[in-house]
């Protein structure tokens, strides 16, 4: 059974009415929706690490954040170790916390610039587990250790960490109510290319020694490759390609897929430069209107007639991966 199983999940906001919109003569149908998320549907197993990945405003943050109850979904299903999450109350949910935890994106930010870390690390320890002060020092101390951070930094406030250690630090704070799964929101992306390594480094050797599962989003292809089992590549609020790593760089099915990784630099410049690019045409449609068909169809560099009347499907194809592309074998 996986742990975390993530069913047909939508995540739909209504377009808000501007004051001209409510002018009579003004007609707009205040049924349009943004369509962040729509109809996204993929499974982690114990241990595992599902990268994924999409341009910037494809719905990747916004499908994390609703698995983590931090947005309300408009439809579809959540489960964790076979729980529902969805349609829980806060309190029910809350005690489902411990077990999902998350790293955010920008380590300057997510962190609490008037507590000091030893205030940071014993906050979800205090709120979560309901700890004494006594098992609190007790976890810190340990976290910063697992973390490979010195404990005569507890009492210093996050402005006087570098970014990479304050990153460290966001993970100590994922850790800290021993989760089953962590979701990584970009969690290398405001880092150096040197700083970068040191902590997937870090987030490798934590997952084996913890056994944890991790939903890793990213837009660098190169580090997803790396940290990830298999990865799920996402467009206009939909999943278009699900894969085991190695094979769907060897071999992508969807002509999106096939696209960004057309673009990842190859250090080899022989290879580099005998290789042919694909160029995504135009930009991404705006997730109110839609294409009719296949949503990548005005993008792409395979497209037929067929592809601007059918929806396509995330479906298996014959070298194992799921791709909602008709061309796809």
């Amino acid at each position: 059974m996986s742990l975390l199983d993530v069913r047909d999940l939508k995540v739909h906001f209504p377009v808000p009415q501007s004051f001209l919109s409510k002018i009579k003569f003004w007609n707009q149908d205040p049924s349009r929706v943004v369509k962040a998320v729509d109809g996204v549907s993929f499974s982690i197993a114990e241990g595992e690490t599902l990268g994924l990945v999409g341009e910037s405003g494809c719905g990747k943050s916004t499908t994390a954040r609703t698995i983590l109850g931090l947005i309300r979904a408009t439809g579809g299903s959540v489960s964790l170790n076979g729980e529902e999450l969805l349609g829980q109350t806060n309190a029910d949910f809350r005690n489902k916390r411990s077990k999902i935890q998350m790293v955010f994106q920008n380590p300057f930010s997510s962190l609490n610039p008037r507590l000091t870390v030893r205030e940071i690390l014993e906050e979800p320890l205090k709120s979560l587990l309901k700890q004494d002060r006594k098992a609190r020092l007790k976890r810190v101390g340990e976290l910063m250790e697992i973390v490979q951070l010195d404990s005569r930094f507890l009492d210093r406030y996050p402005h006087e960490f570098s970014g990479g250690q304050r990153q460290r630090i966001n993970i100590a704070r994922a850790l800290a109510v021993k989760p089953r799964l962590v979701v990584l929101d970009e969690p290398v992306s405001a880092l150096d290319v040197s700083i970068q390594a040191q902590i997937i480094n870090l987030l490798q050797d934590l997952q084996k020694e913890f056994q944890l599962s991790y939903l890793f989003i990213a837009h660098d292809l190169s580090v997803v490759k790396t940290l990830s089992h298999r990865v799920a590549v996402m467009y206009l609020g939909r999943i278009v390609e699900i894969h085991q790593t190695d094979k769907l760089y060897a071999g992508p099915q969807h002509p999106y897929t096939q696209a960004l990784l057309s673009a990842v630099p190859v250090p080899d410049p022989h290879q580099e430069r005998a290789r042919v690019r694909i160029p995504l045409q135009g930009e991404i449609p705006s997730p109110i209107d839609v294409p009719r068909g296949c949503p990548f169809h005005p993008r792409c560099h395979k497209v037929v007639d067929e592809c601007r009347r059918v929806v396509p499907t995330l479906l298996k194809k014959q070298n194992g991966a799921e791709a909602s592309c008709l061309l796809a074998l």
